[in-house]
């Protein structure tokens, strides 16, 4: 059995047409989803890029596998992960697009690698200097001056504090042609029609960078949906100031800075406007994927994930990137479809996309390390619900959460001290009302701090082993 997974990068959960977003049209995810299990409850493991992809690519969580934050190492950076477990059990391997893991110079088990992991160098220079995107802009649009191309777009990322809806948007210096889901999306068809070993099961990972910022993309994307038509998000207006943890953020600094600059719902409309255009962008690109898979008759063959890294604020709060343990930061999407099961079905159950781990090991016929952290989805994605604990956990640094049916507590550290939340996601989807102080919750609130706890003192425990080991 093949292995396709397509993974984004900062895609918010809800911005699927198949699950009712008011504005955003996603036609060909959607297809993929009547032929699939739907994920509707489906959180990341952790904060950002490179500690997300990590646990995706290992099955540990972040204190675990040592990448913390981006621009960290794998501890031990030999750790093995799920490409070097698929190539020794005779997959060929692939990666385009983004990957996010260090060591850099290590291949992680790819044979066939075209790797983007960011196109400037505002963090990392060496991440431009090999990204196999940045070489292809050299070639074609920059005329041999792939330099220039990185400067454009370290210029726009350095605008955070000085023009952030630059910074948010870019220049929108590139046509269809040469973005970078255009290109994503074209290496990957070509390593399916005439690069892949044909003698060998594949796992290809195509990793887009989007919708991440920059968001505007090139016509017809930047015009299909006009922002002034476009309502801002319910949770846009909601209130942080029952929000202890959101309140001891940077984003109430962001927020200010907007305010005083004049920021109004126009320019929030714009903003969103330019992001849902990039997640139709992608759609099209998942649709020519798809079709390339039927045309080289391997569509009934191969095992298809969606997902994201992580998700974007898009609003909530009035908040954009990622970064904090609230839900459109960490709730994301996940479609899985398996050619063996029948699919079109929607799974409630409270996942992690680091359980997407072992199912794609099943897939191979391999059996996953005795002391991994992540579930197995595979039941769920045959239907089975019968077995599974429902629920889930988050962590990054002293921040975690853990969500138990439809509750969910987050904790985090304020001012030297421990604090939390409470949210009842089955009234409040989008956490308009933080429940800690109700009486009536008491019960609850005991024993989901508990839980929480014990889970996230045992990774501080696991974290402090490592380091000492090293």
């Amino acid at each position: 059995m093949n292995v396709l997974f397509i993974l984004t990068d900062q895609f918010r959960f809800d911005c699927l047409s198949a699950l009712g977003h008011p504005v955003v049209r996603t036609p060909n995810l959607d297809a993929l989803a009547t032929d699939s299990t739907l994920f509707t409850n489906t959180w990341c493991p952790t904060m950002a890029c490179a500690p997300v992809r990590a646990s995706l690519f290992t099955g540990y969580y972040a204190d675990t596998h040592g990448m913390g934050g981006n621009q960290t190492v794998l501890d031990p950076p030999d750790r093995k992960v799920l490409p070097e477990y698929l190539a020794d059990a005779g997959y060929d391997t692939a990666l385009v697009g983004k990957l996010h893991l260090k060591p850099m110079q290590r291949a992680f088990g790819f044979r066939h690698l075209q790797r983007h992991d960011a196109p400037y160098t505002n963090y990392s220079a060496e991440e431009a200097a090999d990204s196999a995107y940045i070489r292809y802009l050299g070639e074609t649009a920059f005329q041999h001056d792939a330099q220039e191309a990185v400067r454009r777009f370290t210029e726009d990322e350095a605008c955070q504090h000085t023009d952030e809806e630059r910074f948010i948007l870019g220049s929108g210096f590139l046509d269809t042609e040469h973005h970078e889901v255009s290109w994503a999306v074209r290496e990957s068809i070509q390593y399916l029609r005439h690069e892949r070993d044909t003698d060998k099961p594949f796992f290809l990972n195509c990793s887009i960078f989007g919708p991440h910022q920059p968001y505007l993309c090139p016509a017809p994307w930047d015009q299909l949906y006009p922002s002034e038509t476009i309502p801002l998000p319910t949770d846009f207006h909601y209130g942080v100031d029952d929000k202890p943890i959101f309140m001891d953020s940077p984003q109430m600094e962001w927020q200010a800075r907007r305010d005083s600059l004049g920021w109004n719902e126009a320019t929030y409309q714009r903003l969103l406007s330019a992001y849902y255009g990039y997640v139709s962008m992608i759609d099209e690109g998942v649709g020519q994927l798809m079709m390339t898979l039927r045309e080289e008759g391997l569509f009934d063959d191969t095992l298809i994930v969606f997902s994201a890294d992580h998700g974007e604020f898009g609003g909530q709060f009035r908040a954009f990137y990622k970064g904090l343990p609230y839900e459109a930061s960490c709730h994301v999407p996940l479609i899985i479809r398996d050619p063996r099961d029948s699919g079109g079905r929607r799974c409630s159950q409270n996942t992690s996309n680091i359980d997407l781990f072992s199912p794609v090991l099943n897939t191979a016929g391999v059996d996953p390390p005795h002391d991994i952290e992540s579930r197995d989805l595979t039941d769920l994605v045959s239907g089975n619900e019968s077995t599974w604990d429902n629920r889930t956990v988050w962590k990054k640094g002293n921040q975690s959460f853990l969500v138990r049916d439809a509750s969910k507590l987050v904790r985090g550290n304020v001012g030297g001290h421990d604090v939390y939340e409470l949210y009842d996601l089955g009234v409040d989807p989008l956490e308009e009302r933080n429940l800690i102080d109700d009486v009536d919750q008491s019960s609850a609130i005991s024993a989901l701090r508990q839980e929480l706890d014990a889970w996230h003192q045992d990774q501080d425990d696991k974290g402090r082993a490592r380091v000492g080991a090293s």
